[in-house]
């Protein structure tokens, strides 16, 4: 069995931490890639540790491969993490001997056109976020569903999110949290000038197309990846042909999960 470390690099806590894990693996027969990185050896399972940061660049990059993916909580909130660092000597025999399921996680593929050139395309695992540029200026978004016209938006953004990322930037700005195990997506505006215009869930087997109106607004990708937009872009948001793979050790509910994290 072979095993891929991920961890911030940035970060002696973290990378202690991972090659401790490593030593413990290795005395149990377990062939381990302490750096891993795409283009290397597929593993059987991979192991990220740190904050939801690193694990949504792991889920990005490594979504297409299909590799199961136990995520450590080395940062704050970790509402992506399955367990915390104090928690692993207590679940490492059976992180060894392969005794967890899987839960598949939805994510969405994002492009971006622009007079019919494709100019960006990535994958989110949590959302993709198309915001104002500058502080104190709206920004004008024509929205459609399947290419029929939803509405248009004043606001300070809107936020495309899957059920793993309806608890993160889509719930702060007042979207709903979606279930995990569901195919869905929601559409949250940011700050919209008319007050009626609500989060809008729908299934994920919709196309949706977002158009700036405005000179300028960029786009977001798990916070992570982004790009400028001129108006007229057109960003299209669908579900991805691809899926995280998340090792489960525990029992819990995410409303336990998110009651917990939240009171943190």
């Amino acid at each position: 069995m072979i095993v891929g470390l991920v961890s911030n690099s940035h970060r002696n806590a973290t990378r202690k931490v991972a090659n401790e894990v490593a030593l413990v693996m290795e005395s149990q027969g377990l062939q381990v890639a302490r750096d891993w990185k795409e283009g290397d050896t597929v593993p059987d399972l991979l192991v990220v540790f740190g904050g939801d940061g690193t694990i949504l660049g792991t889920a990005r990059r490594c979504g297409h491969l299909g590799i199961p993916l136990l995520t450590i909580n080395l940062g704050r909130v970790g509402f992506l993490a399955e367990l915390e660092a104090h928690e692993l000597g207590q679940y490492l025999p059976r992180i060894i001997a392969g005794d967890y399921h899987l839960e598949k996680r939805m994510m969405l593929k994002v492009t971006v056109r622009r007079e019919d050139n494709l100019i960006f395309q990535s994958e989110a695992l949590n959302e993709a976020a198309i915001l104002r540029p500058e502080v104190g200026r709206m920004i004008r978004l024509q929205v459609l569903i399947d290419r029929k016209p939803l509405a248009r938006y004043a606001a300070d953004g809107i936020i495309c999110a899957t059920p793993t990322g309806s608890t993160a930037y889509s719930l702060s700005a007042g979207g709903p949290v979606l279930m995990p195990d569901t195919q869905l997506m929601v559409l949250t505006p940011v700050c919209p000038y008319m007050p009626a215009l609500k989060p809008l869930v729908m299934g994920g087997d919709h196309n949706l197309t977002i158009i700036p109106e405005s000179e300028k607004a960029i786009l977001t990708v798990d916070g992570q990846d982004t790009v400028t937009l001129v108006e007229g872009d057109e960003v299209e948001i669908e579900r991805s042909p691809y899926h995280i793979n998340l090792v489960k050790l525990k029992e819990q509910s995410i409303l336990e999960v998110l009651g917990r994290k939240l009171q943190q």
